[in-house]
């Protein structure tokens, strides 16, 4: 079920992407820090999956079949059927691949890439702290700052962040280095660091999950637009600051721990600068609201996703149906109104192999006519799409699909519910045969009282 609940994180990473996309277009047009959509992205990817983990009753559930069984001998299989086996060969179970199979891989896979994630960020950490031994001090427009060789511009630390300047910086010219200093000042007083720190966290939460990279790669570009748009408001020299990013972009030499810095990935240039260059349209509010509601409907959409189950073995209660009189009466399995004789040693008989392997929602599925003699017997596993007891018989014995029959129902043969017998009868059967009495099996029950007696009303 591992690798299920991993394509159905991702399944929602992908819906929260949606999200983080509109409500990004939202605040933007509302003119605000646009770094929150994506805060939001990245928060609903893990809390949607785990509320479906811790509360299950809250959200739908989609089966997932784990395996298919394999029968040797009587492999789902209808006809005449003798009282033993034929050739006193015993059928036996074959278990197929099930995707349950990767679980143990899967367990270990993620452990070990969570782990190297970890690893690697502690490295990046130590690495940054040799460097900065290596920085020496100096002071930039009335700043104390960090000077490195070729390391910046960019804000070192979370307990006590600075910022630091490449040697190259210093040759700039006053202005160029105004709009530097403002840029990661920016940084440091909305506490940056600290945000793309927690999103390297969440990453190793769930290293193998795609989506959730893109996220933090899309909260870094977020909150490098949030920090331009605070610099261009205040010194309002858009043209200035964006060739300084095009300079910085083409001298840029990334910093460990990926810390928020002026000079970003080159493909951020691009977006950055167009974000800048472009006014808010005339008719911001209604687009705002437009994307506010997609954001809104995905999330919808997230939270109403059914989460991954593993095949029901059988129904809790066993069903007795009567397709005349359209009711469905349920009873506990160790006592249902009618259960033909010597059902139990007939599933063992037939199919011991099923009791001593069983699979994941193990049947055993027999038909019998209006003497309870049987006349079909299969094995196999109910599936997600069988609604009830009598559709798991009917797809393991198809021959008697179409047959007119009276009362069907299930009931556990084994120890907590690993093998389900599923049976039907054919016809409508009296209750007192001409030659005895009624048996105690054969004893009428309420439902088919009800049977009998509209029979006679209708004159039939």
């Amino acid at each position: 079920m591992i690798a299920a609940w991993m394509l159905y994180c991702v399944a929602i990473a992908v819906l929260f992407v949606v999200v983080g996309e509109a409500l990004e277009r939202a605040l933007h047009l509302a003119g605000r820090a646009t770094r929150w959509a994506w805060v939001v992205a990245l928060a609903g990817s893990y809390l949607v999956p785990a509320a479906a983990w811790l509360r299950p009753s809250a959200f739908g559930a989609l089966p997932i079949p784990l395996a298919q069984p394999v029968v040797g001998g009587l492999q789902a299989t209808a006809g005449p059927s003798d009282p033993r086996p034929a050739g006193g060969a015993l059928p036996t179970s074959v278990r197929s691949f099930s995707l349950g199979d990767l679980d143990a891989a899967l367990t270990w896979a993620w452990g070990f890439s969570s782990a190297a994630l970890l690893l690697s960020l502690g490295a990046a950490a130590l690495r940054l702290s040799a460097l900065r031994r290596g920085w020496r001090n100096a002071t930039m427009n009335g700043r104390a700052v960090l000077v490195s060789q070729n390391v910046g511009p960019a804000v070192a630390g979370l307990w006590r962040p600075r910022v630091v300047l490449p040697d190259w910086a210093l040759q700039l010219g006053e202005g160029e280095r105004r709009l530097m200093l403002a840029h990661e000042d920016e940084h440091i007083r909305t506490r940056d660091p600290w945000l793309l720190a927690a999103a390297g966290a969440a990453l190793c939460l769930a290293p193998w999950n795609p989506v959730v990279w893109w996220q933090v790669r899309r909260l870094s570009l977020a909150v490098e637009m949030d920090c331009d748009a605070r610099v261009v408001a205040r010194d309002g020299d858009a043209p200035a600051y964006g060739a300084l990013l095009l300079r910085v972009g083409q001298r840029r030499a990334r910093l460990p721990l990926g810390a928020p810095a002026l000079g970003e990935p080159v493909s951020f240039l691009g977006r950055r600068i167009r974000r800048m260059a472009t006014a808010l349209p005339r008719w911001r509010w209604p687009g705002a609201i437009a994307a506010t509601l997609v954001a809104v409907a995905a999330v919808i959409a997230a939270c109403e996703a059914p989460r991954p189950v593993g095949p029901k073995a059988a129904s809790e209660r066993s069903a007795v149906v009567d397709p005349d009189l359209g009711a469905t009466q349920h009873q506990p399995p160790a006592s249902p109104p009618y259960f033909p004789a010597n059902l139990r040693s007939f599933a063992h008989q037939y199919y011991p192999g099923v009791f001593a392997h069983p699979l994941p929602g193990a049947a055993v599925a027999f038909v019998f006519d209006a003497q309870d003699s049987m006349v079909g017997q299969a094995a196999g596993v109910r599936e997600a799409r069988d609604a009830d007891c009598l559709a798991v018989v009917d797809r393991l014995l198809p021959a008697f699909h179409t047959s007119k029959w009276f009362l069907s129902g299930c009931a556990e043969v084994a120890d907590k519910g690993t093998v389900v017998v599923y049976w039907k009868s054919l016809r409508y059967r009296s209750p007192v045969t001409p030659d005895r009495g009624p048996t105690e099996d054969q004893a009428p029950t309420a439902q088919g009282r009800k049977y009998e007696t509209k029979k006679k009303e209708s004159g039939t």
